[in-house]
């Protein structure tokens, strides 16, 4: 009862249930069809075979009766009392008394004779044995040659029906006419020799048949070659309709049966051929009577019927829930794991809902195991940042056991090779690209670079930055080609050039034994990088072109100032560097425009380099974003302004204190942030959670974290939270609830709280006043 109580909703059951019910409605009708059509064919054809052998004998009477008179006739005609009488030209009555009295005790003692007739063509007189006849006190002889000289043809040897009394209904003949003359030339001229048969001889022979063989509403009828149809009661049947009447009288077969009419009308006409005279002994039959046994099995059949359909419905309705019930078992099993916005396919059945299930559980995995792997490469890369960052702090224990612990796909001995790729007119490109041809471009820089250089290395790629991308290479046991490494490097610009039309400038530094120096290395790489606004782009930068380039200096006249510059970074000397720098620019001013540009790039680089040589005997080493000083200096308009840059570096160049934990709390802090982007949508994800990932102290990325950003870590988590919330409720049809578990929530008042702080309104509010702007709008 539990499963008829939720049966309308069961599509795929009812499918089940259909399915097995119209399966036996349509054999049990068919078969029923088809076997009650067989028994109908078979009754019909039994009962035209029954009528067959009844016609049979009325045919079998009619040709002995022919040969009863055929013995008779010739007898007769070829006696020599009857001659006489037949061709005597003159004779009285006195000499044929004797022989008429013969053929009168002939007539009567005959049960089938009505008379007989003898006509002398001589004498043109008849002579009967019926006193009626022979009187001819009606005129009956006069009526007897009308009938005859109706017939085209008079019929030798063949019963001609015979009416010679008025037009009494009682009866369609007198007798039947069997004539026997000798030339079949103007038999009207013809002495004829005449027998008059009863018309009961065959009529009551016909009615003994129908009384034993057929009901009351059958008959056995007789048609002559006219067409005309006789009763068993010597009557002219009319009740045939015309058509029928003429396709028996056309008939040719000797015998056929078929139906006619409709209803309780219905008939069954059988015909058979008698094969004397051209008649046609004729049975009509009631369709209903013939088939009464038929009917009652008929409706025997049908209520045998209707009840095993009722009984097939409930056994049908057993075995679809029986069948149904490991699809109830997984519906149970899979009940909500389908989203809101999967659930139109339940409208279809069972089946689609287990399926949109299957797909959502696996997108679930899959998009469990792809966040498994970015939490793994969001780490990888922390720990390959810090490599780049602090590789001389790192025992080689340490080192060793890093690389194991997370799999960094770098071996543990060199030689090793840093490089810097970035991507040329970077803030252009990305504008012009929408976020998801942005994640493209950086997963191809990688990508490619993975497939260009693994034949000589194990790589690891690691974005540093807008527009810093950053391959460390391991080359152990192998020995190094510079030349065919530098021509890897530039397939590669040539293939993301090919694909992406992105144009890049990449920077390496020459190979290095020992992991310690990577962190040179990177710097190193990083200062060749400043070299692209002399090089230009899509450029491969090494030392030795630079070097190359540097011992054209044409445009360094100012020695005394320049010395003045290295001496006063050397000595950390901020208010030198402050006159320094103006007495350089006023040196540059008086250049040519190409000359100015010339010296502050080169000025740029001499700066640079100087304080990654004072770095080397610093405890905290001094970074320098060189490329965001190289855009602002592009971006300037007038020299002064240049000047006020070059200014605000001796500024920055004067607190060292602060300048190395800058850069370092700047890598953990955007590790921090891309693990809440990737976790946010997990409720138990935490400070505590990154702290076990990255395995540090929870106080320690807590108070980093603060210092760097403004704003707590779980304060930070929340504001990735809400937004996302936002975002949902801006363009998902989902319910609130929905909202708050696929923002990260659990608790359904803390997350109202959080949004309403935020916001100023509750979730409700918001999508209700959304709503309504988007319909005025």
């Amino acid at each position: 009862m539990k499963l008829l109580a939720r049966f309308p909703s069961r599509k795929y059951l009812q499918r089940i249930l259909l399915t097995l019910i119209i399966f036996v409605v349509v054999v049990l009708c068919v078969f029923s069809l088809t076997m009650y059509w067989n028994m109908k064919n078979t009754t019909l054809h039994i009962q035209s075979e029954a009528n067959r052998k009844v016609l049979a004998q009325v045919k079998y009477n009619v040709e002995y009766m022919d040969e009863i008179l055929k013995n008779l006739m010739m007898s007769l005609y070829f006696d020599n009392e009857v001659i006489p009488i037949l061709n005597g030209k003159d004779y009285t009555y006195d000499d044929i008394a004797f022989k008429l009295a013969k053929l009168d005790k002939l007539a009567d003692s005959s049960t089938y004779l009505h008379s007989i007739m003898l006509y002398n063509a001589y004498t043109d007189s008849y002579l009967s044995t019926n006193r009626k006849i022979q009187d001819n006190l009606h005129g009956e002889i006069q009526r007897f040659e009308r009938e005859i000289d109706n017939r085209l043809n008079h019929q030798k040897m063949k019963l001609i029906p015979i009416k010679i009394t008025d037009n009494s209904p009682l009866s369609a003949i007198d007798f039947f006419s069997y004539m026997m003359y000798d030339k079949q030339t103007n038999p009207s001229e013809q002495s004829k020799l005449i027998l008059n048969v009863k018309p009961e001889w065959i009529f009551n022979n016909i009615k003994v048949i129908n009384d034993l063989a057929y009901d009351k509403s059958s008959s056995v009828l007789l048609m002559d070659g006219r067409g005309k149809m006789y009763t068993n009661e010597n009557q002219l049947s009319n009740f045939l309709p015309t058509p029928i009447m003429e396709r028996i009288q056309s008939g040719k077969a000797e015998f056929e049966y078929f139906t006619y009419g409709s209803g309780k009308d219905k008939s069954i006409v059988t015909v058979l051929s008698l094969g004397v005279y051209n008649w046609k002994a004729v049975s009509i039959q009631s369709y209903d009577y013939a088939f009464r046994e038929l009917n009652g099995f008929r409706n025997m059949l049908i209520v045998w019927t209707i009840a095993f359909l009722l009984l097939s419905a409930v056994i049908a309705y057993v075995i679809s829930a029986r069948l149904y019930r490991p699809v109830e078992t997984m519906l149970n099993k899979v009940r909500g794991t389908v989203p809101l916005e999967l659930k139109p396919f339940r409208k279809k059945d069972e089946w689609s809902y287990l399926s949109a299930s299957y797909a959502s559980i696996m997108d679930k995995a899959n998009s469990a195991e792809l966040h498994r792997f970015r939490n793994r490469k969001i780490i990888e890369e922390f720990h390959i940042r810090n490599l780049l960052t602090k590789s001389k702090s790192l025992t080689t224990e340490k080192f060793r056991q890093l690389l194991a612990e997370h799999r960094l796909p770098i071996d543990g001995e060199g030689p090793f090779i840093i490089g810097v790729c970035k991507i040329d007119k970077f803030e252009q490109k990305m504008a012009q690209a929408s976020a998801d041809e942005q994640r493209i471009y950086r997963f191809a820089l990688g990508n490619i670079a993975e497939e260009m250089l693994s034949k000589f290395c194990k790589l690891a790629w690691v974005e540093m930055g807008e527009n810093q991308f950053v391959f460390l290479a391991s080359f152990h046991g192998k020995t190094i080609s510079v030349s065919s490494i530098e021509g890897s490097i530039k397939g590669m610009q040539q293939v993301i050039r090919s694909y992406y039309q992105l144009s890049t400038t990449i920077s390496f530094v020459s190979p290095f034994e020992s992991y310690r120096d990577m962190e040179n290395a990177y710097t190193e790489a990083q200062n060749l990088m400043q070299y692209r606004m002399l090089l230009g782009s899509s450029t491969l930068i090494t030392s030795e072109l630079v070097k190359a380039e540097e011992r054209h200096e044409d445009l360094l006249q100012a020695t005394h100032i320049e010395k003045q510059i290295i001496e006063h970074l050397r000595t950390g000397n901020s208010e030198g560097l402050v006159k320094d720098f103006n007495d350089f620019f006023n040196y540059a001013a008086n250049l040519t425009y190409t000359q100015f540009m010339n010296a502050v790039l080169l000025m740029t680089v001499t700066v640079t380099r100087i304080i990654s040589e004072v770095n080397e005997n610093l405890l905290r080493p001094i970074e320098i974003d060189v490329r965001q000083f190289y855009q602002e200096v592009l971006k300037q308009e007038t020299a002064d302004e240049i000047k006020d840059l070059f200014l605000s570096l001796a500024a920055q160049f004067s607190d060292q204190s602060n300048i190395g934990d800058i850069e370092k709390n700047d890598i953990l802090c955007r590790t921090i942030k891309a693990m809440i982007a990737e976790n946010s949508m997990d409720p138990d994800f935490s400070l505590q959670s990154i702290a076990r990932l990255l395995k540090m102290s929870s106080a320690y990325i807590g108070r980093q974290f603060k210092q760097y950003s403004g704003i707590s870590v779980t304060e930070y988590i929340n504001d990735v939270r809400l937004d996302k919330a936002l975002e949902l409720l801006e363009t998902k049809d989902i319910t609130i609830n929905e909202v708050m578990e696929l923002s990260g929530y659990r608790s359904q008042s803390y997350f109202f709280k959080l949004f309403k702080s935020k916001y100023g309104t509750s979730p409700k509010n918001y999508r209700l006043r959304k709503a309504i702007t988007a319909t005025k709008a």
